[in-house]
């Protein structure tokens, strides 16, 4: 995967109305195929051929390789998650009722929002799953990650702060890395059981799996922070 701050010259820079088409049928096609059969088990020429694309470079030709195909897929999804929460956020402020459990409802409730988007919502779901790990190091500053991640906003300010006056600060980014893991891995099981009949698709099945969701990150948020804890990161 290259540096997502490379330089590089793809069919995006000078858009046309059939080069649009083409690119997003690529985009339905590789959240298809990434979700199915994981990032690393789908090549750009299986996505190509899938695509019905006879020269076997067009994805090259749009996203320069993997790593801007995955970004595409990314942008596309990523920023409406966090104009979603900010929304979410405002209404909290305005009623001033900035409570952590309306935060962690806004945390959780824009993703819930994306099983039902017919535009690659689930798919996404699948692949974040996937890439959390990937968040993880980058957000560390273990790993310098190829793609453009999300990076600290409002409303994730916020987050941390109504955590962090509960519980020492090295240990709420933690724990909001392991709820973040929770969210996108529950959500990503619960469309499989869901995709494969062992779960029902009725509206009030989801709202219960969200509420559960919801009452399981504010758990983890909250709980107790151990002795060894404390010792361990000197809080």
């Amino acid at each position: 995967m290259r540096d997502a701050t490379a330089s590089v010259i793809t069919a995006s820079d000078v858009p046309t109305p059939r080069s649009a088409v083409t690119r997003a049928k690529l985009l339905t096609v590789a959240e298809r195929l990434f979700a199915e059969r994981s990032i690393a088990g789908v090549s750009l020429n299986e996505i190509s051929k899938a695509a019905g694309q006879r020269n076997s470079n067009v994805c090259q030709y749009h996203f320069g390789d993997k790593s801007g195909l995955v970004q595409a897929i990314l942008d596309k999804h990523v920023p409406g998650i966090k104009a979603r929460r900010e929304q979410l956020l405002d209404r909290l402020r305005t009623s001033r009722r900035v409570t952590l459990r309306g935060l962690v409802q806004a945390f959780v409730r824009p993703v819930a929002e994306k099983l039902e988007d017919p535009e690659g919502g689930r798919e996404f779901i699948r692949i974040n799953a996937q890439l959390i790990a990937l968040h993880t190091l980058s957000v560390q500053g273990v790993r310098r990650s190829p793609l453009r991640l999300a990076r600290a906003d409002r409303f994730s300010r916020a987050l941390l702060e109504a955590v962090a006056r509960r519980i020492p600060e090295p240990v709420a980014h933690e724990r909001l890395m392991l709820a973040a893991v929770l969210v996108f891995h529950g959500f990503d099981d619960h469309t499989r059981m869901l995709d494969a009949g062992t779960r029902r698709r009725a509206a009030d099945d989801l709202a219960i799996f969200v509420a559960n969701l919801e009452d399981a990150v504010l758990g983890l948020l909250l709980a107790p922070v151990s002795a060894r804890a404390r010792a361990v990161r000197g809080g």
